[in-house]
């Protein structure tokens, strides 16, 4: 890669990494019972943000959206291991969205190594995260039916989304992006 091509990756991924910290700041406000509802609006916005930021700018890359992914995915099981830590009852609603987020990676990761094209989730990856906030949220409350609602919502939600990232796998795409 050209000096040109490792400077125009630096700003994207940075500006997403940062996104990070604030899954950071989730966390320990989970465990000092503060509301994280305001941050995770930002943390939302900032995502869809980044990537709209950096199109318009023509710096958004495959590599960019490879580390959006997996920022996206790691931010989630930290918040969800801080709520597990302090909800014990939501552990197997966040085992089941734990495995659909592995499985759905490596169908991703085997798509990108077959292809070399990366996978936009779209509308069933964005059903899938916003369930799985609306669960964190209510788990929040402390109320146990609320919590047990939302978390067969989501775990329903976040498995019935699997089956879209077996489409078109190992096949190129004239724009080279999988979009689900």
């Amino acid at each position: 890669m050209s000096e040109y091509g490792v400077l125009k990756e630096l700003p994207g991924i940075a500006l997403t990494i940062a996104r990070y910290g604030m899954a950071e700041n989730m966390a320990r406000k989970v465990h000092n019972n503060e509301s994280i509802v305001v941050n995770m609006i930002g943390f939302v916005a900032a995502d869809i943000a980044d990537g709209a930021i950096l199109r318009c700018f023509d710096m958004d890359t495959p590599l960019r959206r490879i580390t959006d992914g997996v920022v996206d995915h790691v931010s989630v099981a930290r918040v969800a291991f801080a709520v597990a830590e302090k909800y014990p009852d939501t552990k197997p609603y966040l085992e089941i969205l734990a495995a659909r987020a592995a499985i759905v990676g490596i169908l991703n990761a085997v798509h990108l190594s077959t292809t070399g094209e990366v996978t936009k989730g779209r509308s069933k990856q964005k059903a899938t995260n916003l369930a799985t906030a609306a669960f964190a949220l209510a788990a929040l409350t402390g109320n146990r039916k609320v919590t047990h609602i939302s978390g067969v919502i989501a775990a329903t939600i976040a498995a019935m989304t699997v089956p879209s990232h077996l489409k078109s796998i190992g096949k190129k795409h004239p724009d080279g992006i999988r979009k689900l």
